[in-house]
């Protein structure tokens, strides 16, 4: 059986000089192995850190926008003082539409 090992790391590149270039090779193969799936791995979670990041940018402006819209809702919507001083007040925009078609009537017609 040792002749067999022997006669099969002849045919293994550089395997002349070395006696142990069976377990040469396999610890390589084996290193090789490991370490491009700690590479893949690496890339694989940095990307995940771009994502979450892009997705936590995502949420924080999603946040900045439903606040503005908010304030334009209630701008829109609701009764503000527009100058106290000289008691104007703003009035939601379908209630001062439909005062002004009631004071200067439909144009439509």
């Amino acid at each position: 059986m040792s002749q067999t090992v022997t006669d099969r790391s002849k045919d293994l590149l550089g395997s002349g000089d070395d006696p142990s270039a069976i377990p040469t090779w396999y610890g390589g193969a084996i290193f090789a192995v490991v370490l491009l799936f700690s590479v893949y791995l690496l890339v694989y979670l940095s990307d995940m850190e771009k994502l979450k990041k892009f997705d936590e940018s995502i949420e924080k402006e999603s946040r900045w926008l439903h606040q503005v819209k908010n304030k334009q809702v209630q701008q829109l919507e609701t009764y503000t003082w527009t100058d106290i001083d000289n008691n104007r007040v703003s009035i939601p925009l379908e209630q001062g539409r439909e005062k002004v078609l009631k004071r200067y009537g439909n144009s439509e017609q």
